[in-house]
């Protein structure tokens, strides 16, 4: 059971950024349509867990060991060099989305000490790509393992600040034409939220497939992981319901509203900053990886992280907005094509 609940702390805290945690994903892809963005908000996370659930069925059938040997059997088409490109395509996206998300992370951590300190990008964004440059040159193993207790933590804190300004969320009628044409764009986003979490999650899920044991082990995993991340999801959606005004420019919108009450402020504070930083580790230290490249690794490692100071001007929320729809949309080719697998897979056995 304690194996089987690492796995889970890791697959949530794959999911679980500055995005998630400062509320800024969730608004931009389900709170702009009011409480109507509550059932997108349920489909989409109910994506990810049936994503998780095929993805572990495939790597654990196949006995696929590496992300590279899962785009080739995806990817899988009688010509040839369609398929070489396809396989590149996914690959490249995946290293893509790694280093910006690495990036989107130091924005993050840059928008929390300007919008809370007033302290300037410059300084913010340097000291957090000095400690993580340092991060990257020890082994980071331990890092990952406190995260992993760290999360229940995060569960906890987000949980008791939802509690405590619970609110039953107003009736919404589905039925006029305004609103059904709303619900395909809510469909829409909430495609796009699942597909691009989903570029992250697939090379974690391949990594974690050795310690998963039989098809009930599947099935717990992905029931739970489905579960809290969809009750952290409508907490988060519950606390900005709170707000008073426009937060659509907020670059973190959620310690904006609770910025009248000092200890939830602080507590959340808690939760966006550890989310940030292990966010940031992980992204980062998995591009580094994939690039194979150990002899310029030091060289790597500090290119990235002075890179990351520039872009950190570009603003947290404007790269939430523009880069993540993007990836969303590579990420949707990828899961047509991991469901066309477990199809094929699925009819074949019988």
């Amino acid at each position: 059971m304690s194996k089987i609940i690492k796995i889970i702390s890791i697959l949530i805290g794959t999911v679980i950024g500055a995005g998630f945690a400062s509320g800024k994903e969730i608004y931009t892809f389900f709170k702009v349509f009011g409480n109507l963005g509550i059932f997108g908000l349920c489909f989409s996370t109910v994506m990810i867990g049936v994503t998780i659930y095929i993805v572990l069925n495939i790597v654990k059938k196949d006995g696929i060991r590496s992300n590279d040997i899962f785009l080739e059997e995806i990817s899988n088409n009688k010509i040839k060099k369609l398929q070489t490109i396809t396989k590149l395509l996914l690959k490249n996206t995946i290293n893509f989305f790694l280093i910006v998300s690495f990036f989107i992370m130091i924005a993050g951590w840059s928008a929390f000490f300007k919008q809370k300190y007033n302290i300037p990008i410059f300084i913010s964004s340097c000291s957090m790509a000095i400690l993580l440059y340092i991060t990257f040159l020890n082994n980071i193993e331990g890092i990952m393992k406190i995260s992993s207790y760290i999360l229940p933590v995060l569960f906890l804190i987000i949980l008791y600040i939802t509690l405590k300004n619970f609110s039953l969320p107003e009736i919404i009628p589905i039925h006029t034409f305004e609103n059904i044409n709303q619900i395909y764009y809510v469909m829409l986003n909430s495609f796009i939220y699942s597909s691009y979490n989903s570029i992250m999650l697939i090379p974690i899920l391949i990594s974690i497939s050795e310690k998963v044991k039989s098809k009930k082990e599947i099935k717990i995993i992905t029931l739970i992981t489905t579960t809290i991340l969809l009750i952290l999801s409508l907490c988060i959606f519950q606390i900005l319901n709170l707000a008073k005004f426009n937060i659509s420019y907020i670059e973190l919108p959620i310690l904006e509203i609770l910025s009248n009450t000092k200890e939830q402020e602080f507590l959340y504070s808690l939760v966006v900053i550890i989310a940030i930083y292990t966010t940031a580790v992980s992204s980062g230290y998995g591009f580094l990886e994939n690039i194979r490249n150990r002899k310029k690794y030091k060289i790597i490692s500090a290119f990235i992280c002075i890179a990351s100071i520039p872009i950190s001007y570009v603003g947290f929320g404007k790269l939430i907005n523009i880069m993540y729809p993007l990836f969303g949309a590579i990420g949707m080719y990828q899961i047509i094509l991991i469901f066309k697998k477990y199809s094929i897979a699925k009819k074949s056995e019988n």
